[in-house]
């Protein structure tokens, strides 16, 4: 079976404050979606890179990924879940034939190890989609539009989803087209998309560096993990 990566860096990144998406943002010399991008290079039984991009940012696209063989970008939609999408078909149009499996994998987590990729491929054997995903520490309360509480979820039962979330290609491609045709697009992630289409995603342990960056206080963390100042 071959595997694809499937980058979705089509994000502004509004919550970062800054003028520049923040997947182009620089941690240690080299931006958030290179690094990201290097780890799935750098992984034996990654066959397949596929990166969704933001309108408009090619320019920005093209200098980051400088000296890497990369194919040409997709770009991306409104919503995330539309950027999968525009993703998914396009490695199902590859002239090269569509991959097997892919990994679907935020573009700001550039700290996936090579170990997780493994492990999550290996369980895919045993199920039609598997996610990494954390226990949560924190004890968890539902509240209503004014901010009281209503309930105290019970947290043994709960997980804080990571990704990359790993699928079998045809699948989830079919789900998402459903999704659209259903009028469901305001689905977070692509285990979302599956569970709506009555597939079982199973989770495996995550890792907690595999931190989304997402504010300017995870993009101090990025740094410091790094030896050096992001900026």
């Amino acid at each position: 079976m071959s595997t694809a990566a499937l980058i979705v860096a089509a994000g502004s990144g509004s919550r970062m404050g800054h003028d520049l998406p923040k997947q182009y943002l620089d941690i240690a010399g080299k931006t958030i979606l290179r690094r990201t991008l290097e780890a799935f290079v750098a992984h034996p039984r990654i066959d397949v890179l596929q990166v969704v991009i933001g309108a408009g940012h090619e320019e920005l696209f093209a200098r980051a990924v400088m000296g890497l063989r990369m194919p040409m970008p997709v770009i991306g939609g409104a919503t995330r879940q539309q950027s999968v999408l525009n993703g998914l078909e396009a490695l199902a149009r590859r002239e090269m034939g569509a991959p097997s499996v892919v990994m679907i994998h935020d573009a700001a987590r550039p700290f996936v190890s090579a170990a997780l990729i493994g492990e999550l491929l290996d369980a895919l054997e045993m199920h039609e989609g598997v996610i990494p995903a954390l226990p949560l520490a924190d004890t968890i309360k539902q509240v209503d539009e004014e901010g009281i509480v209503t309930a105290t979820l019970p947290r043994h039962a709960l997980r804080a989803a990571q990704t990359p979330q790993t699928f079998y290609l045809a699948p989830i491609l079919a789900a998402h087209r459903r999704a659209l045709e259903e009028g469901k697009t305001d689905l977070t992630d692509d285990a979302a998309v599956a569970e709506a289409a009555g597939y079982e995603v199973a989770t495996i342990m995550g890792d907690p560096r595999n931190r989304k960056i997402t504010t300017p206080d995870d993009l101090r963390w990025a740094g410091q993990q790094l030896g050096s100042a992001a900026r």
